[in-house]
């Protein structure tokens, strides 16, 4: 990337140097062409002159004097023909015409001229009939004041364009270097934490994070390197708490089946079927497994919502589960609940309802489960909110911030701590929050809002 860079800086800088060339050579040929229309109408003008110096047929010698005279003041040798080719008037008789002071300022500005160029014919007319020849050449001097300027202002155009191009091309050329250096080193910093997460290292993170290009692509960078990091504790816990959770069924089992073989317990009825149980029991954290592992895959990312009447739908999972609260006396019931149409998920909504009511009938040894729903007054963007209220034992202040982590059981538990870490990881795929409050023996209250419009 850097040699890139200082290509892209070298490649301006030589367009920078053509550019100069160019300008260079269009003021040069401009100015050129400028001399060369104000040389034409100075001829023009000393025609006109000398065709008015005719008049009645005849020359005006003094009209000739003072147009021959312009004429050498602009740097010109001329000389005026007859129509029949003889000499009416030239330059060098204008001197003679002068007087002494005027005569010496003439020889002065004649003088060092070199003549070199050759004469040029103009034909001179009178009233539409022609009357003779302007023969006209330039007197050129290389320490005549008009030429000193010339050749100064060649010079100094050609100085300025240089010195722009050094100062530019120099200063291109520093900031090829300088910005070659500052935007790559970011890249071979990004480059270098690239190849260490590749190697395994994941806490490896970039500084210097900040609003611009870099910046954003660093952040994205530590995001990533974050994730995975996460991700990968997250596997370690997960291999370690499934190990720890199936090696003591399996012990038990293992334990069992041994017995039996040598004959220390008999295989009957009662010993089966504790060998059921801990079946059952593997049986249940593998679907808790398999249904967190369905929360993380791509076949429960977010879906487009339907719609959905929120208190018809909640009626349904009240009447579906309604049996399992009578077996153990207690109660199920939909209160507060205004009629609603709402855009959701309903698979994963019901997943996320069935976990929670299932932990609280599992807590709740006396009274019942409530539900509620409602708009969310506090949201802003379009939500609604599902509070499931139990009776229960509570949760204690040290188990609150934890019950949502996969594999955490609190005091008394015998689940597998997986129902509500599921809850949560749909939660978040259909862009909601969920919260608990709750207190030992007072039992807890569990709050779902998600969005209600079509848009999530």
């Amino acid at each position: 990337m850097r040699n890139k860079l200082f290509l892209a800086f070298f490649l301006v800088i030589s367009l920078a140097l053509l550019s100069n060339f160019l300008f260079e050579r269009l003021i040069i040929r401009d100015f050129g062409e400028y001399q060369k229309s104000t040389r034409e109408d100075h001829i023009y003008w000393l025609i006109a002159a000398v065709e008015n110096s005719f008049t009645n047929g005849g020359w005006d010698r003094k009209g000739l004097v003072d147009a021959l005279h312009w004429a050498v003041m602009l740097r010109f040798e001329c000389v005026v023909k007859d129509r029949e080719g003889n000499v009416i008037m030239n330059s060098s008789d204008v001197l003679a015409h002068l007087s002494e002071s005027m005569r010496r300022r003439m020889q002065i500005i004649e003088s060092g001229a070199v003549v070199n160029t050759p004469y040029e014919n103009y034909p001179l007319f009178n009233k539409g009939h022609e009357i003779g020849t302007f023969t006209v050449r330039d007197i050129s001097s290389e320490n005549s004041p008009l030429k000193r300027k010339e050749i100064a202002f060649r010079r100094r155009g050609r100085q300025f364009l240089l010195l722009s191009f050094l100062i530019a091309g120099g200063g291109a050329l520093l900031l090829a270097v300088l910005f070659s250096q500052y935007l790559s080193r970011p890249v071979r910093e990004l480059k270098k934490a690239s190849e260490a997460v590749a190697r395994g290292n994941l806490s490896v993170r970039l500084g210097g994070t900040g609003s611009d290009e870099i910046g954003r692509l660093k952040a994205a960078f530590n995001h990533m390197a974050e994730s995975l990091q996460r991700e990968d504790l997250l596997r370690r816990q997960l291999t370690s708490n499934v190990a720890h959770e199936l090696r003591t069924p399996l012990a038990v089992m293992k334990a069992r089946i041994e017995a039996m073989v040598d004959g220390v317990i008999s295989t009957d009825q009662a010993g089966l079927e504790a060998l059921q149980a801990e079946l059952d029991s593997l049986t249940r954290l593998i679907r808790g497994i398999e249904d967190l592992t369905k929360a993380e895959a791509s076949f429960f990312k977010k879906n487009p919502p339907e719609e959905v009447p929120l208190r018809e739908y909640l009626g349904g999972i009240v009447e579906g589960m309604m049996p399992l609260f009578n077996e153990k006396g207690l109660y199920l019931k939909l209160a507060e609940c205004a009629e609603m149409e709402v855009f959701t998920e309903p698979e994963k909504l019901e997943k996320v309802l069935r976990n929670i009511i299932s932990n609280a009938w599992t807590h709740t040894a006396s009274g019942g489960v409530t539900i509620s729903c409602g708009r969310d007054g506090q949201a802003r963007d379009g939500r609604f909110f599902i509070e499931i209220t139990d009776t229960g034992k509570g949760i204690s202040g040290e188990d609150l911030p934890l019950i949502f982590d996969r594999f955490y059981r609190g005091s008394g538990s015998r689940g597998f701590g997986l129902g509500l870490a599921i809850a949560r990881e749909l939660v978040d795929i259909m862009g909601g929050v969920i919260s608990v409050k709750s207190r030992p023996g007072e039992g807890s209250v569990f709050r779902i809002v998600l969005p209600c419009g079509k848009a999530q």
